[in-house]
């Protein structure tokens, strides 16, 4: 038998990957995991920078997120929280407002009440996305930017101007036109319907020794094979099954393969026979965080005499944290998402103290970085974040398997899509279905 013909081929090493490998290599399948890039993790990057080890993607847990909190339990990895925040600094109608991070929370918390009030309507299952499906897709065609200007009489401009500020965050986008409120609405419904919840899973919880802990213990808690910096070009399916080629001219056969993939990616491979044309609708319009990344920055200044976090609407940056504080020196590593690197340089010091200096005049920056992940081939953007019309349009063409090929990763999930957890949830449920397959002689 060749060495290149495997029951199951998994391209991408990120968390639905591996969950996947893991899962079908412990059950005796031969499986091959091939990915593009250098190092397993997709977008997470668990990297040393700065003098501290920074997450370069996805951070954060919670145990309300129950397929990563299982995994979290099972290899009994520690988990850290977040350092407390106490100063804020927002702008809204252009001025810089200073405050307690609670009395900007209290603003938050005012506004969700009445922007997300029917969360519940919509999503009363919230694992099951299609559970309401007709009256999902009345909504569907609804920005958030559209429910922001719905409720302009029933909030004050100081609080549309935080909402705006943490959803652009949130959506990793300075232009909430796009984003799909069901998308909104999903989040909160997995959130119990309450903004506080919601906040605390987003950002509060992480893992002490970074996002490969969990990578890493997944990973080698099976027998799968790894072949880093092996992107993948064709996918063919054939008589015996699948054909998978990489860019270094290299041929794998297997049974099943799982495309463990962003959306945005799906049309960097081509597939004999092509996909449903739905799927390769949806690549081509990509979803809202096509131009995001993530920024660190080490600042100091007299100002910052304790952790502080930084919130302004539809800025490249809309909200910013400290992680790590030094006290001694008043020297503070800070965080962000970026709304758009086309408006900034994660890697040039002078405009990210440009920008920062629009809350707080005399901080310095003394080094940063960041990736972008718009510009990363393997991701072409941040986290899940479905475009008006999407969500109905397209989700179940790319939850239907074909003839041995799946698609898997967080952007398919049907919780936590754009986090750790719906990766996990993926990944498992395809390996599931994969099993089945496989089991039943294809």
């Amino acid at each position: 038998m060749s060495t290149n013909q495997y029951d199951v081929i998994i391209v991408g090493a990120g968390f639905a990957g591996v969950t996947a490998s893991r899962n079908l290599s412990q059950k005796g399948h031969k499986t091959l995991v091939l990915e593009g890039r250098d190092r397993m993790g997709g977008r997470t990057w668990y990297d040393e920078r700065l003098g501290e080890h920074l997450e370069m993607g996805g951070t954060f847990i919670h145990w309300f997120q129950p397929n990563v909190w299982h995994e979290t339990m099972r290899y009994n990895l520690e988990v850290v929280k977040l350092i407390d925040l106490h100063q804020a600094y927002w702008i809204t109608d252009g001025q810089v407002k200073e405050g307690t991070q609670d009395d900007e929370f209290a603003l938050m918390r005012e506004g969700m009440k009445v922007l997300a009030r029917d969360a519940e309507k919509y999503f009363p299952r919230p694992f099951e996305p299609f559970y309401n499906e007709a009256a999902v897709k009345e909504i569907d065609h609804l920005s958030v930017a559209d429910r922001l200007r719905e409720i302009e009489s029933e909030v004050s401009k100081e609080v549309s101007d935080i909402l705006t500020a943490y959803w652009c965050a949130y959506f990793c986008t300075d232009d909430l036109e796009e984003p799909a409120l069901t998308q909104l609405y999903r989040w909160v419904a997995m959130s119990y319907n309450d903004w506080d919840v919601m906040e605390d899973i987003f950002e509060l919880y992480k893992f002490k020794h970074g996002t490969k802990s969990l990578l890493e213990s997944i990973f080698h808690d099976g027998n799968a094979e790894l072949k880093l910096s092996t992107p993948v070009t064709t996918i063919e399916e054939t008589e015996h099954g699948q054909k998978v080629t990489t860019k270094d001219g290299d041929e794998y056969t297997a049974t099943a393969v799982i495309a463990a993939i962003p959306t945005n990616t799906i049309n960097n491979i081509e597939f004999k026979p092509a996909l449903a044309d739905e799927i390769h609708q949806f690549s081509r319009e990509n979803q809202s965080t096509t131009n995001g990344g993530k920024l660190w920055a080490k600042v100091r200044g007299p100002s910052i005499t304790d952790t502080f976090r930084l919130t302004a609407p539809a800025y490249p940056v809309s909200s910013m944290h400290t992680q790590f504080f030094d006290q001694e020196t008043n020297e503070g590593i800070i965080m962000a998402y970026v709304s758009n690197t086309n408006k900034l340089d994660v890697t040039n010091k002078a405009q990210v103290q440009e920008l920062l200096r629009n809350w707080i005049p005399d901080i310095e920056v003394i080094d940063c970085t960041g990736h972008k992940w718009d510009e990363d081939e393997f991701s072409k953007g941040t986290w899940s974040v479905l475009r008006k019309n999407q969500l109905t349009k397209y989700g179940k063409a790319v939850r239907q398997p074909r003839n041995g090929f799946y698609l898997a990763g967080s952007d398919y999930a049907n919780g936590w899509s754009g986090f750790i957890d719906g990766a996990i949830e993926s990944g498992s449920s395809i390996g599931e279905f994969v099993d089945e397959y496989l089991k039943n002689g294809a």
